[in-house]
């Protein structure tokens, strides 16, 4: 009997010693540093959110997959008191929106509750954060269901986009060497962004600020950021190479056209500018693109235009439509004529004023409805916290743009389309040599984007 006590006294410190190192594994992710926390104006739908920002340690895609599956498994992979069911049953019933997202270094959770149920929600990310359960399998789903598809497979603009994002914001040797785990814990955020007029909300986020854990030290990240700096690599240009991508998929009748470009802006004034004019050029049914491509020549049911926000003053600018392969030349030909009539300022001003308040309503209503693309527009302009009054210059911009001197500026605001990118993927006849010449790449089988952006961007044909 004393040999049986002893074995299973042996055999229960065993489990608890797996149980221990199985809970060490889990990493954590966290700032050693105070949280800098910021109250924005309160939403204006009944609604109260706080986004809760933690630094990057590596910009590599791998890295930051992770980082976001983790995050998402924590939020929906159930505590030690309540199962996944649970937490999916109560987020319903109490119209609890949760939102994982990152832009540059910071990694994002906004957490969206209706103002009178918004103090226990944030009892409720308080134990998700202190108490996260989730298994590998849930983690691997959500890698899974985060991981963009490639666009030679999906022929989807959408799916170009993040591709060409993917370059520009990681380098390509880590692109794919990340070597997380798949259990993460999340601590004390760098950031706090809180929108709400409640003083209880405020009272409890303080609370939950304080009882997250640190990081003991940022030795490592700091050493990577004084690396960086001291040899002026802190980030990779802000560019993507011209010349032509070309897949050639002889199993459809179709063609995308897609033309891409990465673009720097002088100030705020310029940003909107440009975003103006590309939304007369392709956003929405009153759009040139619309208007000619496909209601006069019945060419395509989705052509259009894409302004992206990466950070302050730089954004992905974008023109793309899905055609009938044997008609993808004419159509690629009308859309440059129509890019540069409207470059050449030849533009109607009273639809460029509709455009106008289309966008400044669109960031008004986005700013008090969504927070968390409100709290994107802070982290442009404010990514490492705010000292004094919160002032965004691009709203200023966009409320005070002057469209006589949008029109008389267009050749300044627009780039030329020979600086463009050209991705065509699709059936149809190769690109002309005329297309070749500014670089050329013909893209393998099933292979990511950047195998060709790579070959261009060194020159390579």
């Amino acid at each position: 009997m004393q040999a049986f006590k002893g074995r299973f006294l042996t055999a229960l410190l065993l489990v608890f010693g797996l149980l221990g190192a199985q809970a060490s594994r889990a990493e954590l992710v966290a700032t050693a540093e105070d949280t800098k926390v910021v109250y924005l104006t309160p939403l204006r739908n009944g609604l109260s959110s706080i986004t809760l920002v933690w630094p990057i340690d590596r910009l590599a895609q791998d890295r930051v997959t992770a980082l976001k599956a983790g995050l998402s498994s924590v939020v929906s992979g159930g505590t030690s008191s309540r199962s996944p069911y649970k937490i999916h049953e109560f987020l319903g019933l109490k119209g609890i929106r949760q939102n994982v997202s990152s832009s540059g270094r910071n990694l994002m959770l906004t957490v969206t509750a209706p103002d009178e149920v918004f103090p226990e929600t944030l009892v409720h990310l308080e134990n998700l954060l202190l108490e996260p359960e989730y298994s590998s399998g849930w983690y691997a789903r959500e890698v899974q269901r985060i991981t963009p598809g490639l666009s030679v497979r999906t022929r989807e603009p959408e799916n170009v986009l993040s591709e060409v994002a993917e370059f520009i914001e990681f380098e390509p040797d880590d692109a794919r060497n990340d070597e997380s785990g798949d259990e993460f814990r999340f601590g004390r955020p760098s950031q706090v962004i809180l929108r709400s007029g409640n003083q209880e909300a405020e009272r409890r986020a303080g609370k939950l600020i304080k009882k997250l854990p640190s990081a003991e030290a940022e030795w490592k990240f700091s050493f990577a950021k004084w690396a960086e700096a001291l040899t002026g690599a802190e980030k990779r240009p802000f560019a993507l190479p011209p010349g032509t991508i070309y897949y050639e998929d002889p199993e459809t009748t179709e063609m995308l056209i897609q033309l891409v470009k990465a673009e720097e802006f002088e100030n705020e004034r310029d940003q909107i500018g440009a975003n103006l004019l590309l939304n007369y050029i392709g956003a929405g049914q009153d759009s040139e693109m619309f208007r000619i491509i496909r209601q006069e020549m019945r060419a395509s049911y989705d052509p259009g235009s894409d302004f992206i926000v990466m950070e302050k003053n730089r954004a992905i600018i974008s023109l793309s439509a899905t055609v009938e392969a044997v008609r993808w030349p004419e159509i690629y030909e009308e859309i440059r004529d129509i890019y540069e009539n409207a470059r050449s300022g030849n533009i109607e001003s009273e639809r460029l004023a509709l455009k106008h308040e289309i966008l400044n309503r669109r960031y008004v209503h986005n700013f008090f409805t969504a927070p968390a693309w409100g709290a994107l527009q802070y982290l442009h302009e404010y990514p490492d916290g705010v000292r004094g009054d919160v002032r965004l210059p691009v709203f200023e911009a966009l409320e005070t743009a002057s469209l006589t001197e949008v029109i008389t500026n267009s050749d300044a605001h627009l780039p030329p389309l020979e600086d463009f990118l050209l991705v065509l993927i699709g059936g149809g006849m190769a690109p002309t040599e005329a297309l070749k010449s500014k670089g050329y790449c013909a893209l393998p089988e099933n292979t990511p984007l950047s195998f060709c952006l790579d070959m261009l961007s060194n020159g390579e044909n």
